[in-house]
């Protein structure tokens, strides 16, 4: 799939699950930035790694999806093979990596 003109990059750390109000706003915002063509990358922590069963669906050429390995250890939630499990070091290259950073 060819690149909007204006797309960016956008590392997604998502900290919190459905239950915390910024989850709301950090749906909204995936939205907003996914009609306009950014390419995103989400690394769910915390309790953020929840939610990605939640957040499959929404993975494809815009949307990439990575977990902490040890959140999800630590919530005994199993890994799920679509998606890249990490540390923080993955978070860190991400971050570099890209042209924008925002946290929920």
């Amino acid at each position: 799939m060819p690149r909007a003109p204006f797309s960016r990059q956008l590392c997604i750390l998502l900290t919190v699950d459905r239950r915390n109000p910024l989850f709301a706003a950090f749906l909204k915002t995936m939205e907003e930035r996914s009609k306009q063509g950014d390419d995103m990358y989400l690394y769910c922590l915390d309790d953020g790694v929840r939610e990605i069963q939640t957040l499959l669906p929404r993975v494809g050429p815009r949307l990439r999806l990575f977990g902490c390995a040890y959140a999800s250890l630590r919530r005994s939630l199993p890994r799920v093979a679509d998606v890249t499990y990490g540390g923080l070091g993955l978070l860190a290259d991400l971050i570099l990596g890209t042209a924008e950073f925002m946290a929920f």
